[in-house]
């Protein structure tokens, strides 16, 4: 049973660092996966071009979708997200359905800059 595959959207999915902030997230997801039955597919870490002040530059943002056989499950990513949110701490930012997040839930480690936007979304 396949709770969590990595593959990348545009190119293959890289790992080059997987800091402990989102070996969390990945801990998180695979639960939400294991009582779902849904698998969940991490589409990007750091691994092609992103914005300028993305924090997927520094090992710190992942983004991964819920797929059904028609392509992405928004049902099941809107539950992924709020399953995220209700269990990550203080210090991380879960962005989903919103300009440029409508095919994947992106979710990132920012204690310092942007602490505050997992308690609004």
């Amino acid at each position: 049973f396949r709770m969590i595959e990595f593959k990348g959207l545009r190119e293959a999915l890289t790992l080059k660092t997987v800091r402990d902030e989102l070996i969390h997230v990945l801990k998180i997801a695979s639960v939400f996966s294991s009582r779902s039955g849904w698998v969940i597919r991490i589409t990007s870490m750091n691994d092609h071009v992103h914005g300028p002040n993305s924090l997927h530059k520094k090992d710190l943002a992942v983004d991964m979708q819920v797929l059904s056989k028609s392509g992405p499950n928004k049902r099941a990513m809107t539950a992924l997200a709020k399953h995220l949110k209700a269990q990550l701490p203080y210090g991380y930012d879960v962005v989903w359905n919103s300009p440029g997040h409508t095919r994947h839930v992106h979710i990132e480690w920012d204690e310092n800059e942007r602490p505050q936007k997992n308690a609004n979304r």
